[in-house]
């Protein structure tokens, strides 16, 4: 009897084991999920075209997925940390999202839809500015194709102390112009100048560039500027005026 019992202890004691070491395989840590999102893609102004064949991935790493025609995309079992995603098509240039945080929330992270546009078409062939002493301070800017209420271009300016001023050297960066006409006037009133920093007496050089409505743009942590992706870079040269 004594070693029947001793056996059914030891019978009962290794199965109560073998449970619960499958139990601890069950409850494993999660350390990775999903990542997912949309984009809706357009022309160079507001008429939304094909979303399908963007490459999303995350900076650095393998992990790549491609757009369907929803715009939809999910990059699988991504383990959690901070990234930056990239989204790349043939036309629209490089867009970058930062510091994306993956974290385990127990379903997706899930990527605001951004909107982008195309590469623009819209080439500045003539840039001048009045020469007066005073306001407001005319940029007027001739674009290739011409622009007119029935067919608008987008351009956009950008400032700087610096002869040498252009998208990726500037001071300021003017929001994106709808240019309903050629040539094309930009008013500058001493308020927006004021609101820019330019003390009277200051010469300030400026330099226009064709965009889309959809303008890709993104802040670059790295560079510390903002980086314009879709910018046409075939531009007159840069213009000057001294503030009043």
């Amino acid at each position: 009897m004594k070693y029947t019992y001793f056996s059914l202890c030891l019978i009962l004691l290794t199965g109560f084991t073998s449970c619960s070491k499958d139990d601890n395989n069950n409850s494993e840590t999660v350390t990775k999920a999903n990542i997912i999102g949309s984009v809706n893609l357009f022309d160079e102004g507001v008429t939304q075209i094909d979303n399908s064949n963007m490459i999303v991935s995350i900076e650095g790493t393998g992990f790549s997925a491609t757009t369907d025609g929803s715009g939809d995309f999910k990059l699988t079992d991504v383990p959690f940390g901070t990234y930056t995603l990239v989204f790349e098509k043939a036309g629209y240039g490089t867009y970058k999202k930062f510091d994306i945080e993956h974290k385990n929330t127990g379903s997706s992270t899930v990527i605001n839809n951004p909107s982008l546009g195309l590469m623009s078409t819209t080439a500045i062939t003539n840039l001048t500015i009045n020469s007066n002493s005073s306001f407001p301070v005319i940029l007027t800017s001739i674009t290739n194709p011409e622009a007119s209420t029935v067919n608008p271009k987008y351009i956009r300016y950008f400032l700087s102390t610096d002869a040498s001023v252009s998208d990726e050297n500037y001071e300021n960066a003017i929001e994106t112009l709808q240019a309903n006409n050629t040539p094309n006037n930009f008013n500058l009133s001493q308020a927006a100048i004021d609101a820019l920093g330019y003390a009277s007496g200051t010469r300030v050089y400026a330099k226009c560039y064709g965009e889309s409505f959809w303008g890709n743009n993104y802040a670059d942590p790295t560079l510390a500027r903002d980086v314009f992706p879709n910018l046409n870079p075939t531009s007159a040269p840069a213009a000057s005026f001294v503030v009043p």
